[in-house]
């Protein structure tokens, strides 16, 4: 989903790879819709400095309150884990999200965890976009960008987008036309 990383996923996918984008690189959220595919590799593309994680920590950690969705879709995988700082979740993240498509979805996954330090930004937008799987937003670089095979997929990721990071400008782009919702 970060506005960070749309350059750098254009860039290691071809036009025939499929791509999906939420908070947090939370495989839980597609992993159905990931089956159903039946794909012979995933390429998972965590990153550091992850919001979605942060919001993680201080829920786990801090003791901070989210809604029932966002708890069961992206805070309760890391239930019972050992971590003590953002740094060791992001890792935590990378590692269970992995063992899961692996377990899952197929053996052949490959997996790097984006440091967001060495990469070159774009200017940020303050939207949110949600495409299907195929879709290429080059022109939305900068933007938030969320891809699933349904809306219903992200609707955490949404909820999130709006009430934990301010977005108001959140579009559904999956008939083509981006529609604010």
């Amino acid at each position: 989903m970060d506005y960070r990383l749309t350059d750098e996923i254009l860039k290691r996918t071809d036009k025939d790879t499929l791509i999906f984008r939420n908070a947090g690189a939370n495989v839980k959220e597609f992993l159905q819709r990931l089956k159903e595919i039946k794909p012979d590799e995933v390429i998972y593309l965590p990153h550091t400095d992850c919001a979605a994680m942060k919001l993680v920590f201080n829920v786990v950690k801090k003791g901070e309150n989210v809604s029932k969705n966002v708890k069961e879709k992206l805070v309760d995988v890391f239930s019972g884990q050992k971590f003590e700082t953002l740094e060791e979740l992001e890792q935590l993240n990378a590692k269970i999200n992995e063992e899961m498509l692996k377990k899952e979805v197929t053996k052949n996954v490959k997996t790097e965890l984006i440091d967001v330090k060495k990469i070159q930004w774009p200017q940020k937008k303050t939207e949110v976009y949600f495409y299907p799987i195929t879709a290429r937003p080059t022109d939305k670089i900068g933007a938030y960008i969320l891809q699933s095979t349904s809306i219903d997929d992200v609707k955490a990721d949404i909820e999130i987008a709006k009430d934990k990071l301010g977005f108001k400008e959140i579009y559904d782009c999956s008939s083509g036309d981006c529609k604010k919702i």
